[in-house]
């Protein structure tokens, strides 16, 4: 029979350990210190997601200390003739497979220093041919600035990218990022975009993008407005996106008809904003097999009603085929005494979808208190599973 620590030895077992210890630092630091056999795993785990760029500061060489300079122009990082001093960083940087520099909420001085010292990095590996993070998966980027064309901050091992955008004067147009990320990230299989994106409003005619893998596309947290959002549905409108989530501002004042027909791979949908908008993204959407939608129009009583009139009709037409679950969250203030009158409009509204072969269908509904909504009998039936045999799942719910 083996003994506890023999037990540890066997690497599936202290793998699984490790892994339950991922969020707790502190653990995965002792358990590196208390035995060679575990040093290398637990510090595998420990500085496999890093949440900052500041622990790898310490860890640049002293004849590459320039870099955390911000004075230090791109012909300095030129000048730098790459060494054999970078063993103990590359050490521990070839352990990171996703690196968050900053977020939108944070507007530090640090976080900038940082920022700048990553990029000033991929100028200076750069020359030898190499990544300062050679086997990274998912990186958070920061666009507050133009990116330098000696950098690579985008490494080719790269799977998942979200940039975040500052809304500074002088960053990059969105669509020159993107080219970057074409070009240096061939694998990329998940884009988020975060924050106030900058566009050239026109766009320029030798760009020519090809995501060839990627399948999701995240802008719920991004503020589109109407010419960045024609940039990008033009920019990705035959991207094989399989997996997308947008948040549709207001008056969007767009020539929608100059938009190419949208993401024909699309196959689960999370659309959130105002009735127009949606509406008008909706009818420009190339998919045919799409087979998920979750919902959540913005809007009083009355907008709510207006779906039915307009988007209902599109969904079933061109999706009424293929779509089998929908998700319906409807917010916004309106008096309580209404409330019933939406369930039996949204009802009433989607009778085609269900008659076209909907299966699953989760209705959530916006409330001002935490006292239970009271329905009359007619409405409350209409809640219970049981009145829609059709449906292999039928859930509602209310939320504060």
């Amino acid at each position: 029979m083996r003994g506890p620590f023999e037990t540890l030895c066997i690497s599936e077992i202290l793998a699984v350990i490790l892994d339950g210890l991922q969020g707790d630092k502190k653990s995965l630091y002792h358990m590196s210190c208390c035995c060679r056999a575990f040093t290398d795993p637990a510090l595998d785990v420990l500085w496999r997601s890093m949440h900052s760029f500041a622990p790898f500061h310490s860890l640049i060489p002293q004849s590459a200390s320039f870099a955390n300079d911000s004075r230090t122009t791109d012909c300095d990082l030129l000048k730098y003739r790459p060494s054999n001093d970078w063993k103990t960083f590359d050490k521990y940087a070839a352990r990171v497979r996703s690196l968050c520099i900053g977020d939108y909420i944070n507007n530090s001085v640090d976080l900038v220093k940082n920022q700048d010292c990553y990029t000033r990095l991929t100028v200076i590996r750069g020359q030898d041919g190499c990544h300062p993070f050679p086997k990274l998966r998912s990186l958070s980027y920061i666009l507050y600035e133009p990116i330098s064309p000696q950098a690579k901050p985008f490494p080719p091992s790269l799977r998942s990218l979200t940039l975040v955008c500052r809304d500074a004067i002088d960053c990059d147009p969105i669509e020159l990022v993107l080219d970057r990320a074409v070009a240096e990230t061939p694998h990329l299989k998940e884009l988020r975009i975060i924050g106030l994106m900058r566009t050239m409003r026109t766009l320029h005619s030798t760009l020519h993008l090809h995501f060839g893998q990627i399948e999701s596309l995240d802008l719920s947290k991004a503020y589109i407005r109407a010419p960045e959002l024609a940039t990008l549905c033009t920019l990705l409108s035959q991207v094989p996106i399989s997996d997308l989530k947008i948040h549709l501002q207001d008056r969007l004042n767009m020539d929608w008809q100059a938009i190419p027909p949208m993401f024909p791979a699309l196959k689960q949908l999370d659309v959130r904003g105002s009735m127009s908008s949606v509406t008008l993204f909706m009818s420009r959407l190339a998919a045919t097999n799409l087979h998920t939608l979750v919902f959540q129009p913005d809007g009083y009583f009355q907008g709510v009603v207006t779906v039915f009139d307009y988007l209902i009709p599109i969904i079933v037409e061109t999706f009424g085929k293929s779509l089998k679950s929908l998700d319906l969250h409807i917010n916004g203030p309106r008096p309580r005494a209404q409330d019933s009158d939406v369930i039996k409009s949204i009802f009433q509204g989607l009778e085609p979808l269900l008659e076209a072969g909907l299966q699953s269908l989760r209705l959530f509904l916006q409330v001002g208190s935490t006292i239970p909504v009271q329905f009359p009998p007619e409405v409350q039936s209409m809640l219970e599973p049981s009145a829609w045999p059709s449906l292999k799942h039928f859930h509602f719910a209310t939320k504060e």
